[in-house]
């Protein structure tokens, strides 16, 4: 009985998930084209959309993904470790940077790309942890 409910509980969250993609998308509309920035807003809003599908991976793999490792491996003695930092990083700055970027007037390319660069290292980082199943050690 207790596997029933646990399916159960994955496909909620699978539907969650799917959901908050969706609205993602709807609200920041990768390709609505800004006339004087346009390859930056693009870059931008495509990057965070790369990032935002390897972080909702990322934690469904941490909430759902089978955790036996193998014999040479073992968890980290610490939770403050250096992927747990990097985690915590990856969830707060690149939502706070696609929240913000309306604020900057002056010098809005340069924090497109900015933000663009960070999205990107955190999708890598992320899509890393998941092939190589470092997730599994936290």
């Amino acid at each position: 009985m207790g596997g029933f409910f646990h399916n159960v509980f994955q496909v909620f969250f699978l539907i969650g998930y799917l959901l908050i993609f969706v609205v993602t998308i709807i609200i920041l509309r990768p390709f609505r084209v800004h006339h004087r920035r346009m390859k930056s807003t693009i870059a931008l809003k495509v990057s965070y959309l790369l990032y935002q599908a390897s972080f909702l991976v990322f934690t469904y793999l941490l909430l759902f993904g089978n955790k036996e490792l193998a014999e040479n491996e073992k968890p980290y003695d610490t939770l403050f470790n250096i992927h747990f930092l990097l985690f915590l990083t990856a969830t707060l700055f690149p939502n706070l940077g696609i929240m913000i970027r309306k604020g900057f007037k002056k010098n809005r390319i340069e924090y497109n790309v900015t933000f663009t660069i960070l999205n990107l290292a955190y999708f890598l980082y992320l899509l890393f942890l998941c092939l190589s199943r470092k997730w599994a050690l936290m």
